[in-house]
């Protein structure tokens, strides 16, 4: 009888003792899947190279479209946001939400410039960022980031980020310092925005011009440019400033800092037409109007930037406006019950718009003037103007041209 019980106890004790390495061996194996997860997690914050995770392009895990799902998605289906992958995919080709290799077969690469020490100096500017990136894509065109090789050009307020070779890199780099340089932020230029209404101001001071290479991007082919001695540039201005319809465009408002992009604007009261007619009973004069508008007026934007050395001025500029030419008229008729023989005039404005972008260098010690040739212009309006040069009487346009010719005339400020 005792010999029966000790093996009965002996047997239970066997049993607890598997119970309990199995337990633990189940603790175990969910310890190291944590492990093992957590290690995987803090290793790509690390930067390194998690194979599970990450694969090349070839070896992605393709998904493929399914068009009925995506029209008849379930309310399971539901973005709720605890994934931030969530999203319906494309119905007609494969895609996938593995992390792929950047291409680098030409040798691309990350760098991400600190631009802040630029960007802190405008707190209240939206996007200042926007100059130093506008300025590289003008150099390199904006299909330059579009094309073989692979490249990345973003940037946030404080940071610009960039993926491309050495050679861009370094371009790059050359960039950001003339932005950021310390030594340049309190440098200032005198940028006047002139319109005359006749060419014919280079007659008089020609001897004081020396022609200037000017790159342009857009419609502006009849754009030039010319530097001069300071002095001369003076004597230039004078003589403009004598003529009877001299127009300073930026009056109040034409220092700009280096490195920082600067605009002017103005726009006329928006210019409404009538371009259609319907018959309507439901109003009382039987018929309604379609009336559409045009704005008008103008915008230009200058970015001057000093050179590493210091030694030579560089400036893009921007000009855009959209004028009324004329209107052109037709009679329509539109018979209504009291009105049978009604004829409406029906009004079509001839609209002028340009758009372009150009750049120069010049000596930091010359000035530059910069003729962007005969543009359409809607001046800003004037006091005894109620509505502007272009007035407009029964929807006839005054004799008044709406080209003129604007200059830039840049110098630096304290020379």
């Amino acid at each position: 009888m005792n010999l029966l019980y000790s093996r009965l106890l002996f047997n239970d004790l066997k049993l607890s003792v598997l119970h309990t390495f199995t337990i633990v061996a189940f603790i175990m194996a969910i310890v190291g899947g944590l492990t093992k997860f957590a290690i995987g997690q803090e290793s790509s914050w690390n930067g390194i190279v998690n194979t599970e995770f990450v694969s090349d392009n070839k070896g992605a895990t393709w998904q493929e479209a399914d068009v009925e799902n995506k029209d008849s998605a379930s309310a399971s289906s539901v973005d709720d946001g605890s994934d931030p992958r969530t999203f319906v995919g494309p119905t007609t080709t494969r895609y996938s939400l593995e992390l792929s290799k950047l291409p680098d077969d030409d040798g691309q690469f990350w760098v991400v410039y600190d631009i802040a020490p630029y960007t802190d100096r405008f707190p209240n500017v939206s996007s200042p960022q926007d100059s130093i990136v506008d300025w590289i894509l003008f150099d390199s065109g904006e299909g330059f980031w579009r094309k073989e090789p692979f490249s990345i050009l973003n940037a946030s307020r404080d940071r610009l980020y960039v993926y491309h070779s050495s050679s861009v890199q370094r371009y790059v780099s050359n960039v950001v310092d003339r932005f950021i340089d310390p030594d340049k932020k309190n440098v200032n230029f005198s940028v006047k925005i002139v319109a005359l209404p006749s060419p014919d101001w280079r007659s008089r001071v020609s001897q004081y011009l020396s022609p200037l290479n000017t790159t342009i991007i857009g419609n502006g082919a009849d754009v030039q440019g010319w530097q001069a001695e300071r002095s001369d540039v003076a004597r230039i201005d004078a003589d403009l400033v004598k003529r009877p319809e001299y127009l300073l465009l930026n009056e109040g408002k034409n220092v700009v800092p280096n490195g920082e992009t600067y605009g002017w604007a103005a726009a006329q009261p928006r210019r409404e037409f009538n371009r259609d007619y319907r018959i309507d009973s439901s109003v009382s004069s039987g018929y309604s109007t379609d009336v559409s508008s045009v704005d008008e007026g103008f915008r230009i934007e200058t970015t001057p930037l000093l050179s590493t050395t210091g030694e030579t001025l560089e400036l893009t500029f921007r000009y855009r406006s959209t004028v009324v030419e004329k209107t052109k008229m037709f009679s329509m008729r539109v018979p209504t019950a009291t009105s049978p023989r009604q004829q409406l005039n029906v009004e079509k404005p001839s609209i002028v718009s340009c758009d372009f972008r150009g750049k120069f260098s010049i000596p930091r010690s010359k000035g530059a003037i910069i003729d962007l040739g005969l543009v359409p212009l809607a001046p800003p309006l004037k006091k005894n103007e109620p509505n502007g040069v272009l007035e407009s009487v029964s929807g006839l346009l005054s004799q008044k041209s709406v080209f003129y010719n604007v200059l830039l005339i840049v110098e630096e400020n304290g020379l």
